[in-house]
C-alpha cells in the first residue's frame, strides 16, 4: 500500500472549512469518503453507525434549516448510530455509539482532505428537526452533521488552528500508586 503523504501532515492540514465553494463533490470521492467511515474500527466491531449523506440542493436547504452553521456546504452527513447495535461496557454500562461514530467521522474528515475537500463538525443542531424531515428512526441517534466540499478560495483556518495547550498540560505518564 503506498502512502501518499506523512499523516501528521494531513492531520495539521486539516481544518474546520467555514465557507465552501459551490462545486458539487464527484460521486466517487463520495465514495471513498463512505468507505473510510466502513472500515473505521469500532467496538466489538459491532458497527452500530449509520451515516446518512445529502447533495441534493433542497435536502440541504432543509438540513442547513436544523443548524445556525450555513457554509455552502454541497456534501453533507448525518452520523447516527443505534443503540441497541451498540456494545456496553459491563463496568459502566455506557454504550460505546458516540466513540464509534466519532472515529468513523474522523477517518471520514482526514478522506476529505486527503482527497482535497474541506470538511466541519457540526454538534450546534436540532436533531428533532434532522429526524423529522429525514425520517432518520427512532433507535438511530444523532451524533453529529458533517458538512464538506471544495473550500471557497477565501477559506482560511480560524486564527486558533495552530495554538495548543503545552505539552505538560495534555500530556502525562501513568504512574503507580
Amino acid at each position: 500500500m503506498e502512502v501518499v503523504r506523512d499523516f501528521l501532515e494531513l492531520a495539521k492540514n486539516r481544518y474546520s472549512v467555514r465557507e465552501f465553494s459551490s462545486k458539487k463533490v464527484e460521486k466517487e470521492k463520495i465514495l471513498k469518503i463512505l468507505e473510510s467511515a466502513k472500515i473505521a474500527p469500532t467496538a466489538k466491531n459491532k458497527q452500530p453507525i449509520k451515516i446518512y449523506y445529502c447533495t441534493d440542493d433542497e435536502k440541504l436547504k432543509l438540513l442547513n434549516e436544523s443548524s445556525p452553521c450555513e457554509y455552502n456546504s454541497q456534501l453533507m452527513f448525518v452520523i447516527t448510530y443505534n443503540l441497541e447495535e451498540c456494545w456496553y461496557n459491563s463496568h459502566t454500562g455506557i454504550p460505546s455509539g458516540i466513540v464509534d461514530a466519532t472515529i468513523a467521522s474522523t477517518h471520514m474528515v482526514l478522506e476529505a482532505e486527503d482527497l482535497g475537500l474541506g470538511s466541519v463538525y457540526i454538534g450546534a443542531f436540532n436533531p428533532e428537526i434532522v429526524r423529522e424531515k429525514f425520517d432518520i428512526p427512532e433507535q438511530n441517534q444523532i451524533a453529529m452533521l458533517l458538512f464538506m466540499g471544495y473550500k471557497a478560495e477565501s477559506s482560511e483556518p480560524s486564527p486558533m488552528h495552530e495554538t495548543f495547550k503545552s505539552d505538560e498540560e495534555l500530556f502525562d505518564e501513568l504512574k503507580i500508586r
